[in-house]
């Protein structure tokens, strides 16, 4: 019950509400009963702390939890909303978020079997799976790209079936000069969908292939097909990584659009 009262804090709830979800089997009278004793023992145990406080009324229960003390998964809830935002990720905001998921690595009370708790579990679950793709790509644009590809591992041990990260993995490995392994990728993954499913990726993703195995290579060739030395060399290298990105972008975001 307190897990629920923080998960849902702020919120006032109707006590009958809470009853019939935590004791559906019992009686109406019983389910008041364990309520108020659930609620006398939980006022018991909580610190004597301003910022966290157990409002009852004769109707209606809220906790009150103070920004200031941490919440593992409201934190995360409202970092991610941040970082998804029009405004997009804030270094600051980055690195906040980046240890509000290592902080949410474990399940929502593991080892709880209620409803709710497994319905909790799974939003707080893909509340965190956006929040590390929004890192993914903030680390990506940064060029911080072998970041980038050990969070897309680690989404893709937790799911290799997320096509969409397949296809970020792919980008990211071209963007960090691993060409060969983004092909590979798609490789695997394919067969992973056929051993698995029974199905081939979709042709988005089988466009992207494409192009990064024969249509990257006009953005990767200096005009001279030479490259120079010294500043020049740096100046021709750096043209061809934006050249890269802006390839990635312009079809990225295109395939992107269409799996949405």
């Amino acid at each position: 019950l307190l897990g629920f009262l923080l998960a849902h804090a702020g919120h006032e709830m109707r006590r009958e509400c809470i009853a019939e979800r935590f004791w559906s089997a019992s009686s109406e009278a019983r389910q008041r009963s364990s309520l108020n004793s659930a609620i006398w023992r939980i006022g018991r145990k909580l610190p004597v702390d301003p910022g966290l406080r157990l409002i009852t009324t004769d109707a209606t229960l809220s906790m009150l939890v103070d920004p200031a003390i941490p919440v593992d998964a409201r934190d995360l809830c409202i970092l991610v909303h941040e970082a998804c935002g029009p405004d997009g990720l804030a270094p600051d905001c980055a690195a906040r978020l980046e240890a509000a998921i290592a902080a949410s690595d474990q399940p929502f009370l593991d080892g709880f079997d209620a409803d709710w708790t497994l319905a909790e579990r799974e939003r707080i679950a893909n509340i965190r799976i956006r929040g590390m793709i929004a890192l993914m790509h903030w680390h990506g644009d940064n060029r911080t790209y072998e970041d980038a590809l050990e969070i897309g591992r680690r989404l893709l041990t937790e799911d290799p079936f997320r096509e969409a990260v397949q296809i970020d993995m792919m980008w990211l490995y071209v963007l960090n000069g691993q060409r060969a392994q983004a092909i590979r990728q798609y490789d695997a993954f394919s067969v992973v969908l056929r051993e698995e499913l029974g199905i081939e990726p979709m042709p988005e993703t089988r466009a992207l292939y494409d192009h990064i195995r024969t249509g990257l290579d006009c953005a990767m060739t200096p005009p001279s097909g030479v490259l120079p030395g010294g500043e020049d060399r740096r100046a021709t290298l750096s043209a061809m990584l934006a050249a890269l990105e802006r390839s990635r972008r312009d079809v990225y975001q295109t395939l992107r659009n269409q799996i949405a």
